[in-house]
Parts: structure tokens; sequence; C-alpha cells
């Protein structure tokens, strides 16, 4: 079977705007993530944490790009896997969309692991696997009665978390211009030449690139933008990432610099010290507990999101099993992958749900190998296919990504590497036996 662009039955509803994309992937990101790696990145960026976001989001940037054009050119469901398919050849695009499986697949389980713990923590006699039930349950619904109730659910929580970053920034400057901490913003967090050393940078970048994985996501929604508006998808997912890098920036800029009067206990707990520091226990508890509800309602509701919508374009395509392409008539959402997105994550946060550490090391790695096939696929098919010589455009700058982002996975821990060779293994295993044993013919030619 062949398809080419343009040829899919238009299935899901085209309903977002560029708005909902953006909060989409706002959402996804979470404008307060930095509260929960405030302290983990000053401790190994000797406290220039603002500078760490920075580099981080310029790093980001010119994979960002590679999004963006190549969801102008297909602006399809499927996000790294169609744009692999169409740029380089099936096979890239399956392990594409292999490779994004892990990033996305893992996500739900492992952010209702991390907000159970932390509820579990507050609330010691409920156990941790009932609130996992309660975060999966609640997204897995939202998720199935339709795009535009997850569309209007995220608007609600986004508002959420503005609002609760916006008291801790009032507070806190004005805690910081009433004599605590350095008593007035300065620029030592974002460059001192003493605490200053590009392999602290390098590690800190790596972490805090974590925050910035999500601007992605919004490709996937690529058949549910208005038609009007699916142009500009890869430009709501670049003015995220700078909406969000701006976030991340101003809060743990005001944040270091309260840091020197506050009693911090560990590094984990870094940020919510800081704001007991500036505003006693009610910010405290504010901050620490929406924390963890930011990562275990929104954030995995839109994960939950993408990764159905890949599983249903590699279904759609047969590189999975067909049935995950089904989409529900009413709601006009692929539900069978919803409800198989939900059991591998339920089953993944019980199993792992006192070894957060374990699958944390697998996400980057997913995340990562797909930005470099993406920048490879904007030159496979401009540069390569349609024998474009914009050297700057086609060449130049998904050249830069790509060498960012192995930069970033050659700096990754070699059990992690481990564990993601371990994945594509796998993933070939699948690809051969579908190919050759059941003679599974090609989905996707270009």
């Amino acid at each position: 079977m062949q398809v080419l662009k343009g040829e899919y039955k238009q299935e899901l509803m085209r309903t977002l705007s560029v708005s909902d994309l953006v909060i989409y992937g706002m959402v996804f990101m979470l404008p307060i993530a930095p509260f929960a790696l405030f302290g983990i990145i000053g401790q190994v960026a000797h406290g220039l944490v603002p500078l760490v976001y920075a580099l981080s989001a310029v790093a980001m940037a010119f994979t960002a790009r590679s999004y963006m054009v190549m969801s102008k050119e297909f602006p399809l469901a499927g996000s790294v896997y169609t744009y692999t398919c169409f740029g380089i050849n099936e096979v890239a695009g399956f392990f594409a969309g292999w490779l994004v499986f892990l990033d996305y697949i893992i996500c739900p389980g492992l952010l209702s692991v991390i907000s159970a713990a932390a509820m579990n923590s507050l609330v010691p006699f409920i156990p941790r696997w009932t609130w996992i039930l309660v975060f999966i349950a609640f997204g897995t619904s939202l998720n199935l009665v339709g795009i535009n109730l997850t569309a209007r659910a995220n608007r609600f929580m986004l508002y959420g978390m503005m609002l609760v970053l916006l008291i801790f920034m009032a507070v806190g400057l004005s805690a910081l211009y009433g004599g605590k901490g350095h008593g007035h913003l300065t620029f030592a967090s974002l460059y001192t030449p003493s605490a200053f050393s590009w392999s602290a940078i390098a590690t800190g970048v790596l972490i805090g690139s974590t925050n910035f994985l999500g601007f992605d996501a919004i490709t996937t929604l690529g058949e549910e933008v208005r038609h009007e508006q699916k142009h500009l998808m890869g430009f709501a997912g670049l003015l995220t990432l700078t909406i969000i890098a701006l976030l991340f920036i101003a809060q743990t800029w005001l944040a270091a610099d309260l840091a020197p009067g506050a009693h911090v206990i560990s590094p984990d707990t870094a940020f919510y010290d800081i704001s007991r520091y500036a505003g006693g226990n009610g910010l405290f508890a504010l901050t620490s507990i929406s924390t963890a509800l930011a990562f275990g309602v929104p954030c995995t509701i839109v994960c939950q999101s993408a990764i159905t919508r890949i599983i249903f374009a590699m279904g759609r395509d047969g590189q999975f099993p067909r049935v995950f392409a089904k989409v529900h008539p009413k709601t006009k959402q692929p539900y069978v992958a919803n409800l198989f997105v939900a059991g591998v994550s339920l089953l993944v946060a019980l199993v792992f749900q006192n070894r957060i550490d374990e699958l944390a090391l697998f996400q980057n790695f997913g995340a990562l190998s797909a930005f470099l096939l993406v920048n490879a696929s904007l030159i496979g098919y401009f540069w390569v296919k349609k024998g474009s010589r914009n050297l700057v455009s086609h060449m130049v700058l998904p050249l830069l990504g790509f060498s960012i982002v192995a930069a970033l996975l050659f700096a990754m821990r070699p059990a992690t590497l481990r564990m993601g060779l371990t994945w594509l293994t796998i993933g070939t295993v699948y690809y051969v036996t579908m190919r050759f044993a059941f003679r599974r013919a090609v989905a996707i030619e270009v």
C-alpha cells in the first residue's frame, strides 16, 4: 500500500487552534517544572541555574525549528515517525517511532509515580498505588472523551500553574527587596567567573533539557488542527519553547538570588525550602503540592495524548497492529490506542512505583534519539530528495541541531545508553519479524 502526502483519510477532528497548541505544549513542559529540578541543577552547575535554562533552550531551538519546517510540509499525526518516513525511508521511520514510543509510553507512568510519591508523603495513609490509579484513570478519561474537552482542561490547568508561579514571583520579589537573600536581583546566577566551567554547565544542560522535552508533542496533533491554521503548527512549538524558556529563567533567577539566606535541606527540596524562606509554610505548601499535582494530572494527560497519536499513526501504516488505528465514531478519538497506553502506563507505574530512577533513565534516550532523526529527516527530504540547495535552512541549521543532540546523548551515563541500545535491539527483532516472517507490506513509500 502506498500512502503519499495528503492522501490519508481525515478521521480525527480538526478543531484545535494555534492557542490550543501553545497551551498543550506549555502544559506538557510545565511552567513550574524548575520547582522540582532547581536544586539538582544548581548543585551540578554551581548555582548558575538561569544560565543553564537559557542555554538548554538555545540547544533545543535548533531541533524545534526542524520540527517547525517538517510539520509545515507534513501536517499529519505521527510527528517524528511521519517526518522520518517521508524524509528518509520507512525503516528509519519505524525506528523513529520506536524511539519516541519509548519516551512517551513510559512518560505517563513515570509522572504518575512521581506525583504518587509526593502525594503519599503528604497523605501517608493513602498508598502510592491508589494515587497511581487515580492519576492514570483521570488522564485516560479526559483523553477518551475528546480533544475539545482535553483542550479546555489544559487551559484551566495552565491557568492554575501560572497563578502559582505568579504568587511565588510576587511573594519572592517582595521578600528579596525586603532584605532577604541578596536583597535585590543580581547577575550572579547568570554568570560568575569563579563558578563557571564548561563541564559543569554541560551537565546542567543535559538535566535542564529534560524540562524542554515536549515542544515536539505539539506536532503529534497534526490532524486535529484547524485547516486554516495547520501550517502554523511548527511555529506554535517554537513559540511555546520561547515562552517556557522565559518563565524558567525568571523563576530560577529569583530563586537563586533568594537562596543565600535560605536553609536548604537537600537539592531535591531546594526550591520548596527557598519558598518557605520567602513566604513561610503557606508558600512552601503551595509550591510543593502544586508540583506534585502538575506532574500527575496535566502533564500525564498531554503525554498520554501524544503517544496515543503516534501509536495511531503507526497502526494506520501497519507498523503496529492496525487495531490501534481505530477511531471512535462519536468522539473521533483513537480509543484503542488510548486504552493500550493507559494499560501499559498503569503496569509500568505499579511495577516501578518504588524505583523512579530506573524509569527516568529511559526517557531522555528515546526523545533525544528521535530528535536526531528529525534533524536528519529535514536534510534527507529537502537536500537529498527534493534537491534543495538552501545551505543554511536545509543543511547547516538541522546539522547544528543534530550535533547538539548527539553531544547530549554522548554525555549520558553508560547505564542509560545500554538500556537504550537494548530497546533498539528489541525493536529490530520486532521489525524483522513483522517485515520478513509475516511479510508485512511497506506502509509508506516516498
